[in-house]
């Protein structure tokens, strides 16, 4: 069901703010941007929290910490020198190598472990009754000693629950979805936790979804990409998955390039304050060979400057480099791609938007090129056919083994499935790994080639949806813009090879093994079978 949110009152003590001013106060730490009615068309709410914990009310643990508990406005007072103001430090500058050119640790610093996982790894949230597996990994297991400071970004937000995993001296920086009802804009810091929202500017139903983790040790960072909130059901109760890498730190600043540069504009995109973003140029990324994706608000001020960057348009530049980097014979196979997408939120599909998403996910920008590279007499009348979407029915929703609290993180309107415009042929069944269960997951398998051999993989906080991915809109194809709704991050791994081991279907990436909560062997929809419709 989506959630009916209210305009904020115009006489807000905080200011609304214009993008000419957005960049000003990142360098400050201090964001808020008001938002205001549109388009609804592309709302596709993600997740229903399981328990909403006001920031305007801290936990007390939170304040016992502190004797300041304040929101920071978002416009500096009158006659204020921007060099002079400085109120706190959000995050203090990052502590390089013993050695380094910018600072030496402390004879009596700990130092942080070698590197678990130099070259990145995925795996998937333990179920509070599963045995612990190599494949599986919890919140705590993520946090590793000497943690010094961490940014973290979530849709919904339990600080209750949160807080004891990480030590009382740890920094919290967390970009959180901004609600109305719940939350004042502009910067909020109580002791060690500082919150802000990112820009949201002429949007009536205003959805930040993204879901990243960066933890600041001594001698490297942890970057963790994932599709679970900061609430105990996406840690719990709920199938998730989760890209791990630990990326160690430079002895010296580098000019920032790839991966790094796109994250770093990520981060700046969720108005994560300058001087945090600026401490990337001390990370080395060059063992990063992942693809990051990620969507902006087209409303947004920083998406009028980056529009090609975000949702379908950046997963197009991503896959363009895949297909580039293919043999010639596997680029013709390229051309026979099969895509399985998975999501806990199902947005308003046509048969229209699925061949739209499936040409920007081969690279190609029309249906015509399509046919060029094929065969001029090719029909792309199926080619919607090739896009199957994975949603959980409505058995599997009344017999998980979790209950209605797993349940309400499942969205499907029945305005939508009944819809005459929807493709119910395009909807598969999917059977969780770990039985019974539900999964938050969003994923999508692309695969092709002989026997769907060769592919790569999205995992993220993308559910499939035209809000997240966003939808297209004006003339010819090659015209149109991709208008999105909602902040969303996630990685494509490319070079994935799918096999069959021991009688098993594996996913492989980077020579190590895929985990997946679902298995691969997706089924259609049977005659008398429905969605788990919310």
């Amino acid at each position: 069901m989506s959630h009916n949110l209210d305009k904020p009152n115009s006489d807000d003590e905080f200011a609304e703010l214009q993008f000419s001013q957005f960049d000003t106060l990142l360098d400050e730490g201090a964001v808020c941007i008001s938002d205001t009615e549109s388009d609804d068309d592309v709302l596709i709410v993600g997740e229903t929290p399981a328990k909403l914990l006001p920031i305007s009310a801290p936990p007390q643990s939170t304040l016992a910490q502190t004797s300041h508990c304040s929101f920071q406005p978002a416009l500096p007072p009158p006659n204020s020198a921007t060099s002079q103001r400085s109120p706190h430090t959000i995050l203090p500058q990052l502590s390089p190598r013993p050695g380094s050119a910018r600072t030496s640790a402390s004879p009596t610093q700990a130092v942080s472990p070698v590197l678990q996982y130099p070259t990145g790894v995925v795996r998937l949230t333990r179920y509070q009754d599963q045995p612990i597996t190599s494949t599986t990994v919890s919140l705590s297991d993520l946090i590793q000693p000497n943690l010094q400071k961490a940014i973290l970004s979530t849709f919904v937000l339990d600080l209750d629950w949160l807080l004891p995993h990480f030590a009382d001296t740890t920094k919290l920086l967390i970009v959180k979805h901004y609600d109305p009802r719940i939350d004042r804009r502009g910067i909020y810091q109580a002791g060690r936790l500082t919150i802000v929202h990112p820009e949201f500017a002429d949007q009536r139903f205003p959805i930040m979804h993204s879901k990243i983790m960066l933890m600041f040790y001594p001698r490297h960072i942890r970057l963790v990409i994932s599709s679970a909130n900061l609430l105990s059901i996406d840690w719990t109760a709920l199938g998730n998955i989760v890209f791990i890498q630990d990326l160690p730190l430079l002895d010296e600043p580098r000019e920032l390039y790839g991966f790094g540069l796109t994250l770093a504009q990520a981060l700046r995109d969720l108005s994560v304050p300058e001087q945090a973003v600026g401490q990337l140029d001390m990370v080395d990324f060059s063992k990063v060979k992942a693809q990051l994706v990620t969507s902006v608000p087209s409303m947004a001020g920083r998406s009028k400057f980056h529009a090609d960057a975000y949702g379908l348009a950046r997963l197009a530049q991503v896959t363009i480099g895949i297909r580039k980097s293919l043999s010639p014979e596997q680029q013709r196979d390229w051309l026979t791609t099969h895509h399985c997408c998975y999501g806990s939120s199902m947005g308003k599909l046509t048969p229209e938007y699925l061949s739209d998403f499936y040409l920007s996910a081969l690279g190609l920008d029309s249906a015509q090129e399509f046919r060029h590279l094929l065969s001029p007499a090719t029909s792309t009348g199926s080619l919607s056919q090739r896009v199957h979407v994975g949603f959980h029915t409505q058995t599997q929703g009344k017999v998980n083994k979790f209950g209605s609290s797993a349940r309400q993180s499942i969205k499907f309107q029945s305005s939508y499935y009944f819809d005459n415009h929807f493709p119910q042929d395009c909807l598969y069944k999917v059977e969780p790994v770990y039985k019974d269960c539900l999964i938050h997951s969003k994923i999508i398998l692309a695969r092709f080639g002989e026997m769907g051999r060769n592919g790569w993989i999205y995992l993220g906080s993308h559910n499939f949806t035209p809000g997240a991915w966003g939808h297209l809109r004006g003339g010819s194809r090659a015209t149109r813009k991709v208008y999105v709704n909602n902040y969303e991050l996630g990685v494509v791994l490319p070079g994935v090879t799918f096999e069959r081991i021991f009688g098993r279907d594996s996913v492989l990436w980077n020579g190590l093994a895929v985990p997946l909560p679902f298995k691969m062997d997706w089924e259609p929809y049977g005659r008398d079978e429905l969605p788990l419709i919310s």
